[in-house]
């Protein structure tokens, strides 16, 4: 009998051949980690006498590479309409960061190697007297599923027909898809295929179809947009 067994995981970033698509379990991106990061980011705020941004709502997730020679470069971000809307924020990281020391390469079996990394950047919270511990991702709330995620994994499963696909062994896949601020899926993409395009397909339109809101990842209750993993095995 075949069985599908469908695992969550929330992610963010690309992949790349040469570049980790986020830090090793446990590894630290910047030395101090989070605190010390916005600790730093808080102090050339304030000795650049840079200006705080107009729109007090504003928060970007700030993505770059951090190599292994200690030197960054930043990520392109591919949503424009986010880009546009939190512009001022997004320049104001990149003036920042190229003032902060602290970035420390990931470490893959003693070998230093470039990786991805991101921190959310919410201006009108790093200006002024910044609170002790500040980290935002600590507050951090993943995206939920009406219904819950069981209810999302039973709807998945029900319209996708194994009678159709025979498989020697245990086949893995991956879809990656966004969750934007207003809780809709979009950018569905396959991230690792089973070897059949038919079924891979199959798998990308079970997901599309499933219409249902997500509640959205928030930050200190304003609502973000995310990525979502979802690795789904085929046993036989």
């Amino acid at each position: 009998m075949k069985k599908i067994v469908l695992f969550f995981v929330l992610t963010s970033g690309f992949f790349n051949a040469q570049i980790l698509e986020r830090y090793p379990k446990d590894q630290e991106d910047y030395h101090g980690g989070n605190i010390q990061f916005y600790k730093d980011f808080h102090r050339v705020l304030v000795e650049k006498k840079l200006k705080p941004c107009e729109d007090k709502n504003e928060m970007f997730s700030f993505k770059l590479v951090v190599y292994p020679d200690n030197t960054i470069k930043y990520v392109k971000e591919e949503n424009e309409e986010a880009l546009e809307k939190n512009k001022c924020t997004h320049d104001l990281s990149r003036e920042v960061a190229k003032h902060l020391k602290g970035w420390k390469p990931a470490e893959v079996n003693g070998q230093k190697m470039a990786s991805q990394t991101s921190f959310w950047i919410i201006p009108d919270e790093l200006f002024g007297e910044l609170t002790e511990g500040y980290d935002p991702a600590k507050d951090y709330k993943m995206p939920e599923y009406e219904g819950g995620i069981n209810t999302f994994r039973k709807k998945v499963a029900k319209s996708v027909d194994l009678s159709r696909f025979k498989f020697k062994s245990t086949v893995r896949i991956q879809v990656k898809f966004i969750i934007n601020a207003n809780g809709e899926m979009s950018d569905i993409k396959l991230e690792e295929s089973s070897g059949l395009n038919e079924f891979d397909d199959m798998i990308i339109k079970s997901v599309a179809q499933i219409k249902n809101k997500w509640t959205p990842a928030n930050i200190h209750g304003r609502p973000v947009r995310s990525h979502f993993r979802l690795p789904l095995t085929i046993s036989l």
